[in-house]
């Protein structure tokens, strides 16, 4: 099944409540409520850029896929890449335990993760 699934992307960034962020950047509560429990069965693709540009993601980043059946679980498939783990969305649960100097050379150790990253898609 593929669904989309703004919570993970939005715990990622260190926001817990979906909802309220929705309704804050303007959604109407029926879609707020859609999306933030991942119930949406369809999203216009103008929702989909705004989300997407409010959150600096890609689409790949909102959407998740389970397989609906084992004969779909077909490795080397091109939806395995969006099969989600919610490893990441631990990740900052795990930090935000650590005490601050801690965080801060996971701070460090992120920073040079980043600018390594930039330099790549500069060339």
């Amino acid at each position: 099944m593929l669904k989309m699934n703004i919570s993970r992307v939005l715990a990622l960034k260190g926001i817990d409540n979906a909802y309220t962020y929705l309704k804050k950047h303007g959604y109407k509560h029926t879609k707020a409520y859609y999306l933030s429990r991942s119930l949406t069965q369809k999203i216009d693709v103008n929702d989909l850029e705004r989300i997407c540009l409010k959150l600096n993601c890609t689409p790949n980043d909102l959407f998740e896929w389970t397989p609906s059946k084992p004969e779909n679980d077909i490795d080397g498939h091109a939806l395995q890449s969006i099969r989600r783990k919610d490893a990441a969305v631990g990740l900052v649960k795990l930090v935000q335990g650590l005490p601050v100097e801690q965080m801060d050379e996971i701070e460090k150790m992120i920073l040079e993760k980043v600018r390594k990253t930039a330099k790549v898609k500069e060339e």
